[in-house]
């Protein structure tokens, strides 16, 4: 599912809101991490082979592939979490919209589950929230048991993309904020109401961004910050201050590592959350940003990351190759494969599925692989005898 960019103008309030890896080191500077290297890009291409799904599920936005089952996060606000088996044939329709305790108004996957006393529980985010909802429970029960409230996400000035927030099972939780920017208050003669009720800006201040921000947040409320990040650029664009800072972030199996995806820079981050330490790995489409301190924009940005899922020791990276500008003004279909990387930020294989595919998502148990296209098409396939 592509990735969404939000700007919010609060007028009640008058806030503006609006493969081997190759071990040449690149130079260190103020915008990265100390250590950065570059992806091999000669890596084995194996193709993927995918086979429709004869099912029938529309406005979807996040699916899941668990316990050999298909699960469907969608803007239905008869069913909100929807579930078959691996044929397509429904399994459970939970979760309508609605405010009772048992209910969501909307639902976000936040790309994490658990087992819980052999429950599979899936931790999702409803507008300001996080919860652990209990999908086996539910499954049994025909509909929704309450969910547990785990936290409050901070303030939307300080989300970057949904819900990064990843939990570990000591109790701790890593965090994600995208580049923030400070509150900005227009005086009286900043703005004017216009007849309709809409608000002109007549002095626009200029945003004060913030760099992004990687925590981790242990049980005694003691904080470890990772400076991926030291500093920003000085863009001639804000919009490049959002769109170059919009991350994946996914947690290893054993809760040890993070990494962290960037949508559009073509490059990702490995942080060991045990011993602190850090490096970024650069691909082919990589945007320096020391090359754009002056021009004030890359010359070229591609779509980039879609969806990243682990499996095993492996991380999954969705990759559309298109620009931006072939996505908007040319409307070219996804050009898409499946970057495959090592937790040591080795770069080992390149998937190129035969569907032009926007989401997916991996069974850990199984290995089968659930993905859909723009057409809302559902696919699997098999990884474990694929590749």
């Amino acid at each position: 599912m592509k990735s969404l960019f939000h700007s919010v103008i609060l007028a009640a309030s008058i806030l503006l809101a609006l493969s081997v890896v190759s071990c040449k080191e690149k130079n260190n500077n103020e915008y990265y991490t100390p250590r950065e290297i570059t992806a091999a890009t000669d890596v084995p291409k194996y193709n993927l082979k995918l086979n429709r799904i004869d099912l029938e599920c529309f406005g979807v936005h996040d699916i899941i592939a668990v316990d050999s089952m298909i699960v469907a996060i969608t803007s239905n606000t008869q069913s909100l979490i929807q579930v078959f088996d691996y044929s397509g044939k429904p399994i459970a329709m939970l979760s309508p919209s609605g405010r009772a305790g048992n209910e969501f108004l909307q639902v976000y996957y936040t790309n994490q589950n658990v087992m819980i006393d052999g429950d599979r529980y899936l931790y999702v985010g409803d507008h300001d929230n996080l919860y652990l909802y209990n999908l086996s429970g539910s499954i049994r029960n025909g509909a929704n048991l309450k969910p547990q409230k785990l936290l409050k996400i901070p303030d939307y000035r300080d989300r970057a993309n949904g819900f990064n927030i990843l939990f570990r099972s000591d109790g701790s939780y890593f965090q994600y904020t995208g580049a923030t920017y400070d509150e900005i208050i227009l005086s009286a003669t900043d703005y004017t109401i216009n007849p309709d009720g809409s608000i002109s800006i007549n002095n626009m201040p200029e945003f004060e961004y913030n760099p992004p921000t990687y925590t981790l947040v242990k049980p005694d409320s003691s904080i470890t910050t990772f400076d991926i990040y030291p500093q920003l650029p000085d863009f001639k664009e804000d919009i490049w201050a959002q769109r170059l800072y919009h991350s994946n972030v996914r947690l290893s199996h054993d809760g040890q590592k993070v990494v962290v995806v960037d949508a559009n820079q073509d490059r990702m981050t490995f942080i060991d959350l045990e011993t602190g330490d850090m490096f970024g790995v650069r691909g082919p489409d990589f945007i320096d940003f020391v090359d754009i301190v002056d021009t004030g924009s890359p010359s070229k940005i591609v779509e980039g990351v879609w969806q990243v899922v682990t499996y095993g020791d492996h991380i999954y990276v969705l990759y559309d190759h298109n620009t931006i500008y072939e996505e908007a003004h040319e409307n070219k279909p996804a050009n898409t494969t499946i970057r495959v990387f090592t937790w040591d930020g080795e770069f080992i294989a390149d998937l190129i599925p035969d569907a032009p595919i926007d989401n997916f998502y991996i069974d850990d148990k199984t290995g089968k692989l659930i993905a859909t296209d723009d057409d809302e098409q559902f696919y699997i396939a098999d990884l474990q005898t694929q590749w």
